[in-house]
């Protein structure tokens, strides 16, 4: 008989399986279950809230986010995830914020400065964007390095 966690473990490969195949609704699917097993799990809930946001529903995506983060307020990928639907609906501001936070967590995190010189730039500040996306570069090419 399948045990609490290997069912967890199931519904949530299974959904990251399908959000991967990019099928979003199963992967919804499954990481709700997930979600009903271990409702305090963030990355659960970070991971239903990319299904939604790749679904276009970025609204959605974000109460996902914000209680991935209210389960682990250093979890930078949910503020990363956070940012950029914040940026899909146009809230430049918030989204400013939550990709400054997630490099805050973490000064290696390449993508975060990446998309954050995207915001920058839609922002009409090209000079912060130009310096963000430097750093993106350097930080991606030392990781492909292995540095």
């Amino acid at each position: 008989m399948e045990d609490t966690k290997e069912a967890w473990q199931r519904y949530f490969n299974n959904g990251n399986a399908f959000a991967n195949a990019g099928d979003n609704e199963q992967a919804l699917e499954q990481l709700e279950e997930a979600s009903k097993i271990y409702p305090d799990h963030p990355l659960t809930w970070n991971n239903m809230g990319v299904a939604k946001m790749c679904l276009g529903h970025f609204e959605e995506s974000i109460e996902y986010f914000n209680k991935a983060i209210a389960l682990n307020d250093r979890y930078k990928d949910a503020y990363h995830n956070r940012g950029l639907a914040y940026s899909d609906l146009g809230d430049l501001v918030s989204s400013l914020k939550d990709l400054s936070k997630a490099i805050d967590l973490d000064e290696f995190y390449w993508s975060a400065f990446r998309h954050r010189s995207i915001v920058y730039h839609l922002m009409g500040n090209h000079q912060k964007s130009s310096e963000d996306y430097a750093k993106a570069q350097d930080l991606y090419e030392r990781q492909e390095r292995g540095v």
